[in-house]
Protein backbone atom coordinates (compact mmCIF):
# COMPACT_ATOMS: atom_id res chain seq x y z
CA UNK A 1 0.00 0.00 0.00
CA UNK A 2 1.36 3.40 -0.97
CA UNK A 3 2.45 5.88 1.71
CA UNK A 4 3.11 8.98 -0.36
CA UNK A 5 6.68 9.08 1.00
CA UNK A 6 8.23 5.84 -0.24
CA UNK A 7 9.07 3.86 -3.33
CA UNK A 8 8.41 0.12 -3.18
CA UNK A 9 10.23 -2.87 -4.65
CA UNK A 10 9.19 -6.42 -5.41
CA UNK A 11 10.82 -7.86 -2.28
CA UNK A 12 8.63 -5.65 -0.09
CA UNK A 13 11.14 -2.95 0.92
CA UNK A 14 9.99 0.63 1.45
CA UNK A 15 12.53 3.35 0.66
CA UNK A 16 11.97 7.02 1.49
CA UNK A 17 12.13 9.23 -1.57
CA UNK A 18 14.17 11.83 0.34
CA UNK A 19 17.14 9.47 0.04
CA UNK A 20 17.29 10.18 -3.72
CA UNK A 21 16.00 13.50 -4.98
CA UNK A 22 14.84 12.11 -8.35
CA UNK A 23 12.54 9.56 -6.73
CA UNK A 24 9.96 12.09 -5.55
CA UNK A 25 7.97 11.60 -8.76
CA UNK A 26 7.67 7.87 -8.09
CA UNK A 27 6.17 7.99 -4.59
CA UNK A 28 2.89 6.08 -4.57
CA UNK A 29 0.00 8.09 -3.07
CA UNK A 30 -1.09 7.03 0.39
CA UNK A 31 -3.68 4.27 0.38
CA UNK A 32 -3.05 3.22 -3.23
CA UNK A 33 -2.63 -0.51 -3.81
CA UNK A 34 0.49 -1.38 -5.76
CA UNK A 35 2.18 -4.41 -7.30
CA UNK A 36 5.86 -3.53 -7.81
CA UNK A 37 7.59 -5.01 -10.85
CA UNK A 38 10.99 -6.62 -11.09
CA UNK A 39 14.01 -4.29 -10.82
CA UNK A 40 15.26 -2.56 -13.98
CA UNK A 41 18.28 -4.05 -15.70
CA UNK A 42 20.81 -1.42 -14.72
CA UNK A 43 24.06 -1.75 -12.76
CA UNK A 44 22.15 -2.45 -9.53
CA UNK A 45 20.55 -5.52 -11.10
CA UNK A 46 23.69 -7.39 -10.09
CA UNK A 47 23.33 -6.38 -6.43
CA UNK A 48 19.94 -8.08 -6.50
CA UNK A 49 21.43 -11.24 -8.01
CA UNK A 50 24.22 -11.43 -5.45
CA UNK A 51 22.12 -10.88 -2.33
CA UNK A 52 19.26 -13.14 -3.40
CA UNK A 53 21.69 -15.90 -4.35
CA UNK A 54 23.28 -15.61 -0.89
CA UNK A 55 19.87 -15.72 0.81
CA UNK A 56 18.84 -18.77 -1.22
CA UNK A 57 21.89 -20.69 0.06
CA UNK A 58 21.51 -19.70 3.70
CA UNK A 59 20.39 -22.04 6.46
CA UNK A 60 19.78 -21.26 10.14
CA UNK A 61 21.33 -17.83 10.63
CA UNK A 62 21.75 -15.44 7.71
CA UNK A 63 24.78 -13.20 8.18
CA UNK A 64 25.61 -10.18 6.03
CA UNK A 65 27.69 -7.01 6.20
CA UNK A 66 27.30 -3.95 3.96
CA UNK A 67 30.36 -1.68 3.90
CA UNK A 68 29.81 1.85 2.61
CA UNK A 69 26.13 1.25 3.19
CA UNK A 70 24.50 4.59 2.32
CA UNK A 71 21.02 3.97 3.74
CA UNK A 72 21.73 0.17 3.77
CA UNK A 73 19.41 -0.82 0.91
CA UNK A 74 20.99 -4.19 0.17
CA UNK A 75 21.23 -5.54 3.68
CA UNK A 76 17.60 -4.59 4.36
CA UNK A 77 16.46 -6.20 1.12
CA UNK A 78 18.37 -9.36 1.99
CA UNK A 79 16.79 -9.41 5.44
CA UNK A 80 13.31 -9.11 3.93
CA UNK A 81 14.12 -11.85 1.42
CA UNK A 82 14.93 -14.27 4.26
CA UNK A 83 11.26 -14.08 5.29
CA UNK A 84 10.55 -16.24 2.26
CA UNK A 85 13.10 -18.81 3.45
CA UNK A 86 11.74 -21.12 6.16
CA UNK A 87 15.28 -22.51 6.49
CA UNK A 88 16.44 -19.16 7.92
CA UNK A 89 15.35 -18.38 11.46
CA UNK A 90 17.87 -15.76 12.66
CA UNK A 91 19.62 -12.67 11.31
CA UNK A 92 23.02 -11.16 12.02
CA UNK A 93 23.47 -7.91 10.12
CA UNK A 94 26.13 -5.21 10.08
CA UNK A 95 26.10 -1.93 8.16
CA UNK A 96 28.87 0.66 8.29
CA UNK A 97 28.57 4.21 6.92
CA UNK A 98 30.73 7.27 7.50
CA UNK A 99 28.47 10.15 6.49
CA UNK A 100 26.32 11.15 9.50
CA UNK A 101 23.20 11.94 7.46
CA UNK A 102 23.37 8.66 5.60
CA UNK A 103 23.96 6.84 8.88
CA UNK A 104 20.81 8.40 10.32
CA UNK A 105 18.95 7.18 7.27
CA UNK A 106 20.11 3.62 8.00
CA UNK A 107 18.36 3.71 11.37
CA UNK A 108 15.24 5.14 9.73
CA UNK A 109 15.32 2.62 6.87
CA UNK A 110 15.57 -0.32 9.26
CA UNK A 111 12.58 0.94 11.23
CA UNK A 112 10.53 1.61 8.08
CA UNK A 113 11.01 -2.02 7.11
CA UNK A 114 10.18 -3.61 10.44
CA UNK A 115 13.77 -4.20 11.56
CA UNK A 116 14.82 -3.07 15.04
CA UNK A 117 18.12 -1.13 14.65
CA UNK A 118 19.04 -2.01 18.21
CA UNK A 119 19.27 -5.72 17.36
CA UNK A 120 22.02 -5.29 14.77
CA UNK A 121 25.51 -3.86 14.37
CA UNK A 122 25.05 -0.44 12.78
CA UNK A 123 28.35 1.44 12.82
CA UNK A 124 28.95 5.13 12.17
CA UNK A 125 32.43 4.88 10.71
CA UNK A 126 34.47 3.83 7.70
CA UNK A 127 35.82 0.49 6.55
CA UNK A 128 39.56 0.94 6.39
CA UNK A 129 42.88 -0.78 6.62
CA UNK A 130 43.47 1.04 9.90
CA UNK A 131 41.64 0.98 13.23
CA UNK A 132 41.95 4.66 14.09
CA UNK A 133 40.23 8.03 13.85
CA UNK A 134 40.06 9.09 10.18
CA UNK A 135 39.10 12.19 8.21
CA UNK A 136 36.00 11.95 6.01
CA UNK A 137 34.58 14.67 3.72
CA UNK A 138 31.57 16.74 4.70
CA UNK A 139 28.78 16.07 2.16
CA UNK A 140 26.75 19.07 1.06
CA UNK A 141 23.92 17.18 -0.68
CA UNK A 142 23.45 13.79 1.01
CA UNK A 143 20.55 12.81 -1.29
CA UNK A 144 22.79 13.29 -4.35
CA UNK A 145 26.34 12.49 -3.27
CA UNK A 146 26.98 8.85 -2.38
CA UNK A 147 30.57 8.89 -3.63
CA UNK A 148 32.40 10.49 -0.70
CA UNK A 149 35.51 8.61 0.37
CA UNK A 150 38.47 8.60 2.69
CA UNK A 151 40.64 9.44 -0.32
CA UNK A 152 38.62 12.57 -1.09
CA UNK A 153 39.18 13.82 2.44
CA UNK A 154 42.77 14.59 1.48
CA UNK A 155 41.61 17.39 -0.83
CA UNK A 156 38.42 18.41 0.97
CA UNK A 157 38.52 21.56 3.09
CA UNK A 158 35.61 20.49 5.30
CA UNK A 159 36.02 17.11 6.99
CA UNK A 160 34.77 15.24 10.02
CA UNK A 161 36.47 12.61 12.15
CA UNK A 162 35.09 9.07 11.98
CA UNK A 163 36.27 5.78 13.40
CA UNK A 164 38.02 3.41 11.03
CA UNK A 165 37.09 -0.28 11.25
CA UNK A 166 39.25 -3.02 9.77
CA UNK A 167 37.82 -6.08 8.05
CA UNK A 168 39.03 -8.13 11.02
CA UNK A 169 37.04 -5.95 13.43
CA UNK A 170 33.95 -6.09 11.23
CA UNK A 171 33.98 -9.85 10.77
CA UNK A 172 34.67 -10.25 14.48
CA UNK A 173 31.14 -8.97 15.21
CA UNK A 174 29.62 -12.19 13.80
CA UNK A 175 29.16 -15.58 15.44
CA UNK A 176 29.87 -17.53 12.25
CA UNK A 177 30.75 -17.22 8.55
CA UNK A 178 29.10 -14.43 6.58
CA UNK A 179 26.75 -15.44 3.80
CA UNK A 180 27.45 -12.18 1.98
CA UNK A 181 29.88 -9.28 2.21
CA UNK A 182 28.77 -6.27 0.14
CA UNK A 183 31.52 -3.67 -0.36
CA UNK A 184 31.11 -0.21 -1.91
CA UNK A 185 33.70 1.99 -0.21
CA UNK A 186 34.86 4.28 -3.03
CA UNK A 187 38.46 3.13 -3.41
CA UNK A 188 39.17 1.99 0.14
CA UNK A 189 38.56 -1.59 -1.06
CA UNK A 190 42.20 -1.68 -2.19
CA UNK A 191 43.35 -0.65 1.27
CA UNK A 192 41.37 -3.07 3.42
CA UNK A 193 40.53 -6.21 1.38
CA UNK A 194 43.94 -7.52 0.18
CA UNK A 195 45.38 -7.42 3.71
CA UNK A 196 42.41 -9.46 4.97
CA UNK A 197 42.30 -12.02 2.15
CA UNK A 198 43.17 -14.92 4.44
CA UNK A 199 40.47 -14.04 6.96
CA UNK A 200 37.91 -13.51 4.18
CA UNK A 201 38.66 -16.99 2.86
CA UNK A 202 38.01 -18.45 6.32
CA UNK A 203 34.89 -16.46 7.24
CA UNK A 204 33.00 -15.25 4.13
CA UNK A 205 30.97 -17.30 1.64
CA UNK A 206 30.32 -14.64 -0.98
CA UNK A 207 31.87 -11.21 -1.68
CA UNK A 208 30.63 -8.45 -3.98
CA UNK A 209 32.88 -5.44 -4.49
CA UNK A 210 32.10 -2.23 -6.33
CA UNK A 211 35.49 -1.10 -7.68
CA UNK A 212 36.77 2.43 -8.22
CA UNK A 213 39.86 4.50 -9.08
CA UNK A 214 41.31 2.64 -12.10
CA UNK A 215 41.08 -0.41 -14.34
CA UNK A 216 44.54 -1.45 -13.17
CA UNK A 217 43.44 -1.46 -9.52
CA UNK A 218 40.28 -3.41 -10.45
CA UNK A 219 42.33 -6.03 -12.31
CA UNK A 220 44.86 -6.32 -9.49
CA UNK A 221 42.15 -6.94 -6.90
CA UNK A 222 40.44 -9.53 -9.08
CA UNK A 223 43.74 -11.36 -9.49
CA UNK A 224 44.25 -11.37 -5.72
CA UNK A 225 40.85 -13.03 -5.23
CA UNK A 226 41.61 -15.67 -7.86
CA UNK A 227 45.06 -16.37 -6.41
CA UNK A 228 43.45 -16.87 -2.98
CA UNK A 229 41.22 -19.60 -4.43
CA UNK A 230 37.92 -17.77 -4.85
CA UNK A 231 35.51 -18.77 -7.61
CA UNK A 232 34.91 -15.83 -9.92
CA UNK A 233 31.21 -15.39 -10.62
CA UNK A 234 31.30 -11.97 -12.28
CA UNK A 235 34.02 -9.53 -13.32
CA UNK A 236 32.77 -6.39 -15.06
CA UNK A 237 34.96 -3.34 -15.74
CA UNK A 238 34.32 0.26 -14.76
CA UNK A 239 32.76 2.99 -16.90
CA UNK A 240 31.56 0.95 -19.84
CA UNK A 241 28.74 -1.15 -21.20
CA UNK A 242 29.21 -4.89 -20.80
CA UNK A 243 27.43 -7.78 -22.45
CA UNK A 244 25.99 -9.96 -19.67
CA UNK A 245 23.60 -12.94 -19.56
CA UNK A 246 20.88 -10.32 -18.90
CA UNK A 247 21.76 -8.15 -21.90
CA UNK A 248 23.97 -5.11 -22.37
CA UNK A 249 24.23 -3.15 -19.13
CA UNK A 250 26.14 0.07 -18.48
CA UNK A 251 28.14 0.34 -15.28
CA UNK A 252 29.83 3.27 -13.57
CA UNK A 253 31.61 1.32 -10.83
CA UNK A 254 33.33 -1.94 -11.68
CA UNK A 255 31.93 -5.16 -10.24
CA UNK A 256 33.65 -8.17 -8.73
CA UNK A 257 31.65 -11.09 -7.36
CA UNK A 258 33.35 -14.14 -5.87
CA UNK A 259 32.14 -17.26 -4.08
CA UNK A 260 34.20 -19.23 -1.60
CA UNK A 261 34.40 -22.92 -2.61
CA UNK A 262 35.69 -23.78 0.85
CA UNK A 263 32.48 -22.63 2.56
CA UNK A 264 29.81 -23.26 -0.11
Amino acid sequence: MGTGNHVHDFIGALTRVVYKRAWANYAIPAGTEITPGLPPKNEHYFDWIVILEAVSRSRGTFRMAELGAGWAPWIVRAALATRQMPEVDQLELLAIEADPTHFGWILEHFQDNGLDPGRFHLLHGAASGRSESLRFPVIGDPDVDYGASLNKAKSNIDTIQVQGYTVEEIIGQFTGPLDCLHVDIQGAEYDCLPAAMGLLKQQVKSVMVGTHLSDEAHDRLSEQFREAGWQEMMNLPRNRTSLTPWGEIALNDGLLWYRNPGLI
